[in-house]
């Protein structure tokens, strides 16, 4: 019993951050471009296509864009943010399950 264990706390010290607001809500989309993107992790292509089917059903009078993120999922797509900043009213990130 005479040795001692040393332990270390698995929680880490998180860093410093500068938190974000939302983006403003709008108050309809009818008539808008609301952009979903596949963001290429597992099955968003899927969830993608099931939210585009939805809207063509339930909300024909909102302009749907299907795009699939360029790169891995952990890249950054600046053409395509550039794009939806630009043109839609909102977006669906799809990042699958």
């Amino acid at each position: 019993m005479g040795s001692q264990l040393k332990v270390h706390n698995p929680m880490g010290y998180p860093p410093q951050i500068d938190q974000k607001h939302l983006a403003p809500r709008v108050n309809d989309l009818a008539g808008k471009t609301v952009y979903l993107v596949d963001c290429r992790f597992d099955d968003g292509d899927i969830l993608v296509e099931q939210m585009a089917n939805w809207f063509s059903d339930n909300r024909p009078d909102i302009n749907v864009e299907v795009r699939r993120k360029s790169g891995v999922y952990t890249e950054r797509d600046e053409s395509l943010y550039q794009e939806i900043q630009q043109k839609g009213a909102g977006a669906v990130m799809a990042v699958g399950h």
